[in-house]
């Protein structure tokens, strides 16, 4: 279906109020020539991953999209406006500032070598730094070309006083995302830099992604989307997630009672020792005294 399309069918509902297939599909002069549900259902989850970059589903029935990292598609209820959508996709949290030293910490170059992290792509924004512990995978929204688009389209309405809540959210959003990519996790001229470029080459990310002096926002820049999920990123780089056998088993073996547990072998194998020193301290004495009391003659 052709972008403009996939904006129609998605506005259809944002107009009508209606399941977007019922507001687009049945309106058709030929309805006998309607794709199938589950063709519709791709329509509609394309028509608003053009307009909101957040994969969706129109119906409880409908099994698309894929599922990524436990995550899947957000159903759009019926009689629920594309506003309200948009926000219970993004839940808002208490504005918080990531401190200098967390962005050093939680730089990509870091996670990988400290954290053992690997980097993969998403298309879906609300998956954007999620972050996989048990398989060590950090997942990213790479197209920044389509987060700038957002920005400056806000911008613009913003200043011709047509802005809506829908575009305040997902302009804050893409701000968000874009401080995350080019600020925090891949800062200019670093090692990460470079990393980032390699994830370009290796893993498709949108090339545009390596296009820094998009102004996002400075040191104080606030998140109220993702601050969250990259303070989760600092926390395992303080404390890595075992993954392996042998680091699943050390992890297991460290818990409380079992570090007692050494404490108390390790008192029980030193009294045995000090034991066995004695015996053979007494032992040794003995020996020096038999050999003083009885003394060998060596006579020529």
């Amino acid at each position: 279906m052709p972008a403009a399309k996939a904006t129609n069918l998605a506005r259809s509902r944002i107009v009508h109020g209606k399941d977007p297939q019922t507001a687009y599909f049945t309106g058709r002069k030929n309805v006998a020539t309607a794709p199938l549900p589950a063709d519709q259902h791709r329509a509609v989850n394309l028509a608003v991953q053009v307009i909101s970059m957040v994969s969706c589903t129109a119906s409880k029935r409908a099994s698309g999209g894929v599922l990524e990292l436990g995550s899947l598609p957000i159903l759009w209820q019926d009689e629920v406006s594309f506003a309200d959508f948009i926000f219970s996709a993004f839940p808002v949290s208490e504005p918080r500032s990531i401190q200098p030293e967390v962005r050093f910490a939680i730089a990509a170059a870091r996670l990988k070598k400290i954290a053992g992290l690997r980097f993969e792509p998403t298309d879906d924004l609300r998956n954007h730094l999620r972050l996989d512990s048990q398989n060590g995978v950090v997942v990213i929204y790479h197209h920044t070309s389509v987060l700038k688009e957002h920005i400056a389209a806000h911008e613009k309405a913003t200043k011709n006083g047509t802005s809506s809540r829908t575009s305040a959210i997902l302009a804050q959003v893409s701000r968000e995302v874009l401080h995350s990519i080019q600020i925090v996790l891949f800062p200019f001229n670093s090692d990460s830099e470079v990393l980032l470029r390699s994830l370009v080459r290796k893993e498709s990310l949108d090339p545009d992604c390596t296009q820094y002096g998009f102004v996002v926002g400075g040191d104080d820049f606030a998140y109220s989307y993702f601050g969250s999920k990259l303070m989760d990123l600092y926390e395992e780089v303080d404390n890595p997630s075992p993954r392996g056998f042998m680091e699943k088993w050390v992890e297991r073996k460290s818990g409380a009672r079992y570090v007692m547990m050494a404490t108390f072998i390790g008192v029980i194998i030193a009294v045995v020792l000090g034991v066995l020193s004695l015996a053979v301290g007494i032992f040794q004495s003995w020996v020096a005294y038999q050999a003083w009391k009885y003394p060998v003659s060596t006579g020529n």
